[in-house]
């Protein structure tokens, strides 16, 4: 398999449409509670509107120029606060692969193209975001050097 890397541009949104129905899946079945399925025309809005936003950075990997996988990333900025220091980083929010083309390096071809890309915009900090039952995100992450940031609790159930 031959896997090359793209920016993702507006006029992509069936792609990513049709490869993100992979994790919505695993986040549908894993939190009916917090993840609905949705419209291919809602779908196809949302992606172009984050298309359309500058600090949208998006990748699609291609297999013979058929896609087999993207990475979607948003560029923040935040300003100092009397308890943290300002930041201007990269969050990768979204990566999928077709389940027929995993274990063949194509989440990694994405992540490195991004931290390429970005870190050539002069953004050194990076952070990726995955559900806790998203285990397979984890271990890949963690692989090309990611650790672990933060830890988000929820209290479920009624409330006291």
């Amino acid at each position: 398999m031959t896997t090359s890397i793209r920016s993702a541009i507006v006029g992509d949104e069936a792609a990513l449409i049709s490869l993100n129905r992979f994790v919505q899946a695993l986040h549908v079945d894993s939190r009916p509670d917090q993840f609905r399925a949705i419209s291919t025309q809602d779908m196809a809005a949302w992606y172009r509107s984050r298309l359309e936003e500058p600090a949208t950075r998006a990748w699609i990997a291609e297999d013979s120029g058929a896609p087999v996988g993207y990475l979607l990333a948003f560029l923040h900025e935040r300003p100092e606060t009397p308890f943290t220091m300002a930041r201007h980083y990269c969050e990768i929010d979204q990566i999928a692969v077709d389940p027929t083309s995993r274990r063949r390096g194509v989440a990694r071809a994405l992540i490195l193209r991004a931290i390429a890309g970005v870190q050539s915009e002069g953004i050194r900090e990076i952070e990726a975001v995955s559900w806790s039952f998203n285990t397979g995100a984890h271990e890949m992450f963690r692989r090309l050097g990611f650790v672990q940031k933060t830890i988000r609790f929820e209290l479920q159930g009624e409330s006291q």
